[in-house]
């Protein structure tokens, strides 16, 4: 994978959606291989995937374009997930409590949707066309659309709407939240100092406890 390919261009909507998935699925190993890094280069994608980079402007018109689309395949895939997991506890399933941890246990399994959450709006927003952002958020909003409806099936005395808005004060969560549990290397070996507990984050359960309170006061309001 070290020289680009002469692709012969291509012409049919099947063709190119291929390139594109194929394009996504290098984005994807790449920030496999590197947890830490978010910084995908155009020049290096297009090395890895084995294209041109004139090739790859094609489908992109940037990086944070690549990372938006992965991001938006993270989202439905953990939505898929989300259903398993809403599903499992039998009666217990209709309770704020067991919502609370499929929605944070389901999220905090999937690390590269919470690294890529927690940058959007300061990254990955910010080089992109009014057309693609567009389109980002309508995928996005149908992912929120349909979690609020997951919800409410499950416990029904809480009007969809209230789950709308939960969905929606999750999102600076998870971009607060994961940063905050994942620390840089320094400021990790300072709040394990004695005195510093109250500094320290566990993503998953404090976004369960959050989510929970948030929950609690829709369920009271309703």
């Amino acid at each position: 994978m070290n020289s680009p390919t002469s692709y012969v261009r291509a012409r049919s909507a099947e063709q190119k959606e291929e390139r594109r998935r194929h394009l996504l699925a290098t984005a994807r190993e790449m920030l496999r291989q590197s947890p830490t890094v978010l910084d995908l280069g155009i020049n290096e994608l297009a090395r890895q995937a084995q294209m041109t980079k004139s090739n790859v402007y094609r489908y992109f018109e940037s990086s944070e374009a690549v990372l938006m689309d992965v991001l938006v395949e993270e989202f439905v895939g953990w939505h898929a997930e989300l259903g398993v997991e809403l599903a499992r506890g039998g009666k217990r399933s209709s309770t704020i409590e067991h919502i609370a941890r499929a929605f944070s246990s389901s999220i905090a399994a999937r690390p590269l949707l919470c690294r890529l959450t927690s940058i959007l709006p300061s990254i990955l927003e910010r080089n992109v066309s009014f057309e693609r952002m567009v389109e980002f958020k309508r995928n996005l909003h149908a992912v929120r659309q349909q979690t609020a409806q997951d919800f409410h099936a499950r416990l029904p005395t809480v009007p969809v709407q209230a789950f709308e808005g939960l969905v929606r004060h999750a999102l600076p969560l998870i971009i607060g939240l994961w940063p905050l549990s994942n620390p840089a290397e320094v400021s990790a070996q300072v709040i394990e100092q004695p005195g510093l507990e109250s500094l320290r984050y566990d993503f998953e359960q404090d976004l369960e406890h959050a989510l929970l309170v948030l929950m609690r006061g829709l369920a009271t309001k309703a």
